[in-house]
């Protein structure tokens, strides 16, 4: 993808689990409740503890139950519960109460994978786990909190909070259950400890004398893992693992293990992943644990785990022992049975808006889409660079002018709903922190995306100031000066300026905003009140007097060790209490929101970031606008380039395919499942942190099985047995072409996809007997999965099992395979990450493609000029013909080319037959069949005079309409 100069883009993070207050918007009184928090479960919490005990007891589950008590609806919770115990049985197995040592491999150590959302509550199940793993008696939890400094105290502070039930102020009462370390006051402080100090060792070993659990939040930094090593070198001593008398345990929760914990190869010099293996191994170059009585067990985070899957699989940390995908609230979907959502009854408040919400439901909804796309200027015929320059940059202006539009106005109505009057009143003074609290019943907030580039982040803020200043359609011609560079204010006059000069371009959003509403008004329970355009006067005047005075821009440009952090929570100062400070905020920000941070609130982004070659993990962290975003729904949009929101669209298909295929692997209770299969497509990569290579699914049009079998006569001769034997079934008829030429011989019925895939699968090779662990193979194994077809696909002899001899395109065992998934498809049959191949923007799912008609093929033998050997051959008329070959394949396979008229090519002779209209031109390249005609199966006798039997090559031609997608495997 190419794009220019300053672009602009989203956020928001994970999500909090917040408290269930009301909070009226959009002139309702239901409450507005934030991520992950829905409705008060309203009754007692019954949730059973690991351990049996019931929830309010002793237990580290039921503890964490009543954190979250009113947080999550009863379903909400009884789906965190269930994943959370299918992770951890998978994570420490066990025998009993013990632990089940014969589970782990002879490293001592296992590895998994759990795959979220992006901003879905995956530090809620994270937490989870942490609880039900203390429940189960693990000796020490880490937890890898990111590698900024930002991240790592927001889950630290969580933890403490939700799976501790603590505070700075009460950490110290439940030492004598546990030693969290760092202890609050080393890091939440003012003056943070760094891990020489906060890694205090009298307490690590006055735990482990009382046989307390010990507790680590640590920033995924060289230098705190490495510290962390040592610490636990100093403490967890060889002699206390013998003397222990049961196996020490250690659990280690990854968040956001696609950054910092791949390995892109054996060569790299990337450190982090083996500091991380370090902390139990003790020596980074060594993966097992240092001791035979020490189990380790590791688990991945991840929204986004391309580069997990696709890593070296030398790393210790791939994901080997079991994966796993959790689930997010919506309208459908079941609980029992795992299924991508599962059906929340608190309704369109409580539901995870992704990429179903965003790039599906409202897609042809006009005015009430929330994506709002432009296409991207490229160069006309005789126009001039400059010209193109000067094009781009008048669209970059107005997709700036329309979001920020959007953003006022629709800060403007929510704040005439009840109980949002002085929401984003800074100045204002209340006496106390709860009194700040109430007023502000939510943010509302702005993300603009430019680049990676940190120098773009402060110009395009000074663009927005521009913007404000300016004159519509004269913003480039202000200059400021640098007093205004650098205070970043909005000036309110110029905003009242705009307003008056565009009055028609403001209030058209209002009836977007009512568009979308409209749309979204049949979702459950929608709390959405309706926007008429006669309350016009009101924002305008709210515009004036609350939101131009009131709005802020904040550049988010830190450097990765500093906790510059938005500002959600109220302000204690000497004379009072304030506000959040980001209540009504519009941040100009890049990499640093990608993961991890939170921006709450965030209704507009603004993403015109582009890459020369997109990489589809990287682009879906930066998705920020996906979250619990359904009590304001209506009023957020996204802005963008269309061939950009296509690629969002497409990760967000890929990505269901991925955690589909995890979740039936789950249902279907599998032990190991190693990597899932991960897809990219033909203008993306799955990702860029690791090398990886694009496999297609589809064969393409005329694949040719080149293989020959030239050493082992017994296997030759065997192939043309299956070649004779299709002669004794059903009736074969010349196949004359329109001069009258017998260009062959040919089946007057054609065969299914099946019956062709089993005779494909019957020719044998000594050179070509594909073994099913390799990744090309496993393949087929993850289809079969990912759409719950029960019959394997691919079948190679495995007589003796080897590397490849052709590539999959030419493996007549692939071919099979392909087309028996194509038979399973065709009817109603879900195929997420799947489209058809002469509709590759079109998912399988779409109506035409399952009623398109499954594909029959002619089969026919080409015509040569000397007699085949084999009897049952010649007396049937069949002649060998002449073709160059080395000791494993023809260098070429099609004979005569046809380029239109009357004469038809080896590739197109079954027409002569059949007659179906119109026929393919081949002129220039190869051409699919079009769409509902019959394939061929043209099989072409060898002569091999030096050789006792003749050969057998096949040509094919596929007609489109069959199933595809782009697998991205190792290199």
């Amino acid at each position: 993808m190419r794009r220019f100069g300053i672009a602009m883009g989203l956020a928001q993070s994970k999500p909090y689990l917040r408290s269930a207050r009301s909070r009226p918007d959009m002139a309702t009184d239901e409450p507005n409740l934030g991520p992950a928090a829905v409705v008060p479960v309203g009754e007692e919490n019954n949730a059973p503890s690991m351990d049996g005990g019931p929830a309010g007891g002793g237990s580290w589950w039921s503890r964490y139950c009543v954190s979250i008590e009113g947080r999550l609806s009863s379903t909400a919770l009884s789906v965190l519960e269930a994943d959370a115990h299918y992770i951890i049985e998978k994570a420490l197995p066990r025998d009993g109460i013990k632990f089940d040592q014969s589970a782990w491999p002879e490293s001592r150590v296992r590895t998994g994978m759990v795959v979220g959302s992006v901003q879905s509550g995956k530090t809620a199940s994270m937490l989870g786990v942490a609880a039900l793993a203390l429940d189960a008696g693990v000796d020490l939890l880490i937890l890898l909190a990111g590698t900024r400094v930002g991240l790592w105290l927001q889950t630290y502070e969580r933890l403490l909070a939700q799976l501790d039930a603590s505070t700075t102020e009460t950490a110290y009462r439940r030492r004598a259950e546990r030693l969290i370390l760092p202890q609050p006051a080393d890091v939440l402080y003012e003056q943070r400890a760094d891990p020489t100090r906060y890694l205090q060792r009298p307490l690590a070993r006055q735990a482990l004398r009382l046989d307390r659990p010990i507790i680590c939040v640590i920033p995924k930094e060289d230098d705190h893992l490495l510290m962390l090593r040592r610490f636990l070198g100093d403490i967890v001593t060889d002699d206390y693992l013998s003397s222990r008398g049961r196996p020490y345990s250690i659990l280690l929760l990854d968040d956001e293990a696609d950054d910092a914990s791949v390995l892109d190869s054996e060569q790299s010099q990337k450190v982090t992943p083996r500091l991380i293996t370090a902390l139990w191994s003790g020596d980074p170059d060594q993966a097992g644990t240092r001791h035979p009585e020490m189990l380790a067990s590791y688990v991945a985070y991840t929204a986004t785990p391309q580069a997990n899957f696709l890593q070296a699989t030398h790393n210790p940390l791939s994901p080997r022992d079991f994966n796993a995908a959790l689930r997010t609230p919506g309208p459908v979907g079941t609980v029992n049975s795992r299924t991508l959502t599962y059906a929340e009854t608190a309704g369109v408040r409580s539901y995870y808006c992704g990429g179903e919400v965003f790039y599906e439901r409202l897609r042809k909804a006009g005015d009430g889409a929330l994506c709002h796309t432009w296409p991207f200027p490229n160069l006309r015929p005789g126009e001039t660079e400059a010209e193109l320059a000067g094009r781009r940059e008048m669209l970059r202006w107005s997709m700036l002018s329309n979001a920020l539009r959007c953003y006022l106005v629709g800060a403007a109505i929510r704040s005439l709903s009840s109980g949002w009057a002085d929401a984003f009143s800074h100045d204002r003074i209340y006496g106390s922190i709860e009194a700040a609290r109430d007023a502000a019943p939510g943010p509302h907030t702005m993300l603009i995306h430019p680049s990676a580039r940190k120098e773009d982040h402060f110009s395009t803020a000074v663009d927005v100031v521009r913007w404000a200043s300016a004159m519509p359609g004269h913003e480039a011609e202000v200059v400021l000066d640098d007093e205004a560079k650098v205070s970043l204010e909005i000036p309110v006059e110029g905003l009242a300026r705009r307003l008056a000069l565009e009055e028609d371009q403001w209030s058209a959003w209002l009836g977007r905003f009512e568009a979308s509403r409209i749309e979204l008004a049949m979702l459950p329970q929608a709390p959405y009140a309706p926007i008429s355009l006669r309350d016009w006067p009101k924002v305008r005047e709210a515009l004036v007097e609350h939101i131009f005075p009131n709005v802020r821009l904040r550049v988010l440009n830190s450097d990765p060790s500093s906790d510059d952090r938005p500002r959600f929570d109220p302000v204690e100062e000497e004379t009072g209490s304030r506000i959040p400070p980001d209540s009504l905020s519009i941040f100009v920000a890049g990499n640093v929101l990608s993961r991890g941070l939170t921006l709450e609130g965030l209704t507009t982004s603004l993403f015109l970031r582009g890459a020369a070659e997109p990489a589809a993990d990287t682009q879906m962290q930066m998705q920020r606008w996906f979250g619990y975003r359904g009590s304001f729904l209506p009023f957020c949009r996204v802005f963008t380039y269309e061939d950009q929101l296509e690629l969002f669209r497409r990760y967000h298909i890929n990505d269901n395919a991925l955690k589909a295929e995890i979740m039936s692997s789950m249902d279907a209770g599998e032990g190991v499942s190693g990597p899932a299969l991960v897809l990219q497509g033909a203008s993306f990569v799955a990702t860029s942190k690791v090398e990886a290579r694009k496999v297609p699914l589809s064969p393409g049009p005329r694949p040719s099985i080149r293989l020959v079998e030239t050493v082992d006569d017994v296997l030759a001769k065997h192939n043309i047995d299956v070649a004779a034997g299709l002669l004794a079934d059903g009736e074969w008829v010349p196949l004359n072409d329109d001069n009258g030429l017998e260009r062959g011989l040919i089946r007057s019925e054609p065969v299914s996809l099946q019956q062709l895939a089993e005779f494909l699968d019957a020719l044998r090779y000594s050179h070509h007997d594909p073994d099913l662990g390799n990744e090309l193979s496993q393949r087929w194994e993850h289809y079969a999965r990912l759409l719950r077809i029960d019959d394997p696909l691919f079948t190679p002899p495995m007589r003796h099992p080897q590397d490849y001899g052709a590539e999959p395109q030419s493996c007549p065992y692939s071919i099979a395979a392909y087309l028996r998934l194509w038979s399973h498809l065709v009817g109603n049959h879900s195929a997420p990450g799947f489209y058809p191949t002469d509709r590759p923007g079109v998912p399988w799912s779409y109506s035409d493609t399952l009623r398109a008609s499954t594909p029959k093929f002619y089969l026919a033998f080409r015509h040569g000029v000397h007699s085949a050997r084999d009897p049952r051959l010649a007396e049937r008329g069949v002649r060998a013909v002449t073709r160059q070959f080395n000791d494993n394949a023809l260098q070429t396979l099609w004979g005569t080319r046809g380029y239109g008229g009357a004469y038809y090519g080896d590739e197109l002779v079954d027409y002569y037959y059949h007659r179906t209209t119109p026929v393919p031109s081949l002129q220039g390249r190869a051409s699919w069949r079009p769409r509902g005609h019959p394939g061929l199966a043209l099989l072409h006798v060898v002569s091999a005079p030096s050789l006792p039997t003749d050969l057998l090559a096949i040509g094919l031609g596929l007609p489109h309409g069959g199933p595809d997608h782009i697998a991205a495997l190792r290199t």
